[in-house]
């Protein structure tokens, strides 16, 4: 195919098969990027399994973003929310001032003194920094984990949120519904 074209096409042809990232191939990436994939669908199985045997309840996806090392990308795949809707998410939680969110996130056990003080001012937290409250605080763990299991019955979330990422924060998701 390649032979019935000059020798400047056929440079452009070669090049854009050894440069285009479409056709690169990285065998170390690919099988480190299998490994996370397939350890994430593991830990899925795994809390499936939970799930069936202990009922659907808020502890197991506390221990699973506490515990897991994948535990938190492991709920963000089973519900289809994105990693930076969460981020989003808990910026906006961080912000806005809602009775009713404050209870269910229960932000006034994990948030700073300062944080509360100075809102006009809060970054957007990083992967690391999450994480690391994840670890560190029993109550942000429970009210993100709140928020998967009830934060579509928030009034606040339903006015500010698309409907198509409200629907991720549901039960039927976590109850491994496949039409949810």
């Amino acid at each position: 195919m390649t032979d019935n074209l000059a020798p400047s096409a056929k440079q452009k042809f070669n090049t854009v098969i050894s440069k285009n990232t479409f056709y690169f191939y990285n065998q170390e990436f690919e099988e480190t990027y299998e490994g996370y994939v397939n350890s994430v669908k593991e830990t899925l199985l795994v809390l499936r399994n939970h799930v069936q045997n202990k009922g659907l309840k808020k502890e197991l996806f506390e221990d699973l973003i506490h515990k897991k090392g994948n535990g938190l990308r492991a709920l963000l795949a089973l519900t289809g929310f994105s990693n930076e809707s969460l981020k989003r998410l808990i910026t906006f939680i961080r912000i806005v001032d809602d009775s009713e969110l404050n209870v269910l996130t229960y932000k006034e056990r994990w948030m700073t003194e300062v944080e509360m003080n100075n809102k006009g001012n809060i970054k957007e937290w990083s992967d690391s920094k999450i994480e690391k409250k994840i670890r560190e605080s029993e109550f942000f763990r429970k009210g993100l984990v709140n928020i998967f299991f009830e934060g579509s019955t928030i009034p606040i979330l339903s006015n500010y949120l698309p409907l198509f990422e409200l629907k991720k924060l549901s039960i039927s998701k976590l109850n491994f519904k496949i039409d949810a």
